[in-house]
């Protein structure tokens, strides 16, 4: 289950810029708001999902991606808004000192556009339309198969252990788990166990196409604009960080078992196909 909300980690916004982030990207999805219902209507019209396909979404995490989608689009444009030329401000991090390094900055205007394009695709209620497609068209003992995996007890422990790690994401407690894991990183035998854990899964892979979507849409809107250096080794840095502390009472032979319960063929190809599809 790839819980992609995980990655709404290390991401600093002051509270005013997020309300203002906020703001205009619900003005943008609004805009667009009645393309999209009647788009979804229409398509309720012409395919009635099963209540298993419904269930399947749920149970994988995969509806989260939209706000993953969302966080990343505001983490990235409030980095590069346009600053007051008298600022004193000092960035607080390495991301936000590049980006300060940076001479392209994005205005309100531009913001505006990259929102509304987002929220064509990336909605919580597009996003679920898109899965629904993906999962319609698996064969119904795929389906049944796909959800008797996902609900193995295994799994559902590594998604209470994972949710457990996203609700003090942003405590004393998690930073000092990272200044620490940093500092003295574990041992070689216990980052192979992680690395596996996140390639079987795929949450490396799916978060940074996450953020690809949004860069995409950044630089069609804003002409010479570039994400910090080297931002795919971070994100996939920041997940490996993230499962570190989510695991970090786990033993190694529970851990390998989690990683090997993604190896299952119905599920890795249902994974692939829902990467294909952020493409």
């Amino acid at each position: 289950m790839l819980r992609l909300s995980l990655l709404l980690l290390a991401t600093t916004f002051s509270v005013g810029s997020l309300a203002q982030l906020e703001t205009q990207s619900t003005l943008a999805s609004q805009s667009d708001a009645a393309v999209e219902l009647q788009a979804l209507e229409l398509a309720d019209e012409q395919v009635e999902y099963t209540e298993l396909e419904y269930q399947l979404i749920a149970a994988s995490g995969l509806l989260s991606l939209s706000q993953q989608v969302k966080t990343n689009a505001q983490r990235l444009i409030a980095l590069s808004l346009e600053q007051p030329e008298e600022s004193t401000s000092e960035p607080e991090t390495e991301t936000e000192t590049s980006v300060a390094k940076s001479v392209v900055f994005i205005n309100h205007a531009q913001h505006f556009a990259i929102a509304k394009n987002l929220a064509k695709n990336w909605t919580e209620e597009v996003w679920q339309q898109r899965l629904l497609d993906l999962v319609h068209a698996i064969p119904i003992e795929t389906q049944e198969l796909i959800q008797q995996q996902l609900k193995q007890p295994m799994l559902r422990s590594s998604l209470r252990k994972e949710q457990a790690a996203i609700d003090v994401q942003h405590s004393p407690e998690y930073r000092l788990y990272m200044n620490k894991l940093r500092q003295r990183p574990p041992a070689a035998a216990r980052w192979q166990l992680v690395e596996d854990l996140d390639k079987q899964s795929g949450f490396s892979t799916m978060i940074i196409q996450a953020r690809h979507a949004v860069i995409k849409q950044i630089q069609l809107q804003v002409k010479g604009w570039q994400p910090e250096d080297l931002w795919q080794k971070q994100a996939r840095q920041e997940v490996l960080e993230f499962l570190f502390y989510a695991y970090r009472k786990t033993p190694n032979s529970e851990l390998k078992h989690i990683a090997q319960s993604f190896n299952q063929v119905e599920l890795q190809q249902f994974y692939t196909d829902v990467r294909n599809t952020i493409n």
